[in-house]
């Protein structure tokens, strides 16, 4: 009888700190493939040059960091969205008696079912949970770690009023209730307006892509007609122009429809 082992996927690393992003091999393969392949159009475009495109390959180490950087803000997006759903968990479990050490406790087993174990929420409430439950590290020396580490302003004010009202002995249902709702309607607010500009980021994409399509365009319908600009300095000095235009125009635009987490 063949007895066949299903692979588990492997859990995500849990990071140190989320301003810090550590690419995986895949995740450099795939940047380093991808950029290479747009330096490959931009220079046949805007130059027909092969000796720049191995020239502009160099420029790949220095947009690393830019990936890593956008790679680091889409987990810290993902981790505050998921956080809304913990308020609501940590509240119910709260309100119904249980200290913070159960209610986390509970939190990991709601969101396992919403999100899957390989999520990085579920993982980081299951550290928390077995450090304070399993390890007895103290609540506030835990908590404090997680809103540290995310550098997030709304896990970090969660982490604030709970460790004030359990030091004051305030009502801790209440007013973790009402700070749950509040901090769950700012991060709802949030998602919104996110989604509204998702359009404009979207504009933002197919504009700075026309002059390419143009220029493509013009490459393979009648390719004598743009001839000029790949001839001599004065057309290479306006290609360049036109590109640095299209990048500074996408760069402005991205930052004016950028919303902070």
């Amino acid at each position: 009888m063949n007895i066949r082992i299903s692979e588990q996927p492997q859990e995500k690393i849990i990071p140190e700190n989320y301003h810090t992003y550590h690419l995986s091999m895949k995740e450099k393969v795939k940047f380093f493939l991808l950029s290479g392949a747009g330096f490959a159009v931009l220079t046949f475009l805007f130059y027909k040059n092969l000796f720049l495109f191995f020239l502009s390959l160099p420029a790949q180490w220095f947009l690393l960091p830019v990936y890593r950087k956008h790679l680091s803000e889409k987990r810290r997006k993902e981790i505050k969205e998921q956080f809304r759903d913990v308020l609501y968990s940590i509240s119910a479990s709260v309100a119904a008696g249980r200290q913070m050490s159960g209610a986390l406790q509970e939190t990991a087993g709601n969101m396992r079912m919403i999100y899957g174990g390989q999520a990085l929420i579920v993982q980081e409430i299951e550290r928390m949970s077995k450090k304070i439950n399993e390890y007895r590290e103290s609540e506030e020396e835990v908590l404090r770690d997680f809103a540290d580490r995310t550098d997030i302003e709304d896990i970090s004010d969660f982490v604030d009023i709970y460790l004030t009202c359990r030091k004051t002995g305030g009502d801790l249902i209440r007013v973790l209730g009402k700070a749950c709702e509040i901090i769950t309607d700012k991060i709802t607010i949030e998602k919104e307006i996110h989604t509204i500009t998702a359009q404009k980021r979207f504009e933002t994409k197919i504009l700075t892509a026309i002059p390419i399509l143009i220029i493509l365009f013009l490459q393979f319908i009648s390719p004598e007609y743009i001839s000029v600009l790949y001839d001599g300095i004065t057309g290479r000095l306006l290609m360049t122009a036109a590109l640095a235009g299209i990048g500074a125009s996408y760069y402005i635009s991205t930052e004016l429809t950028k919303i902070e987490v």
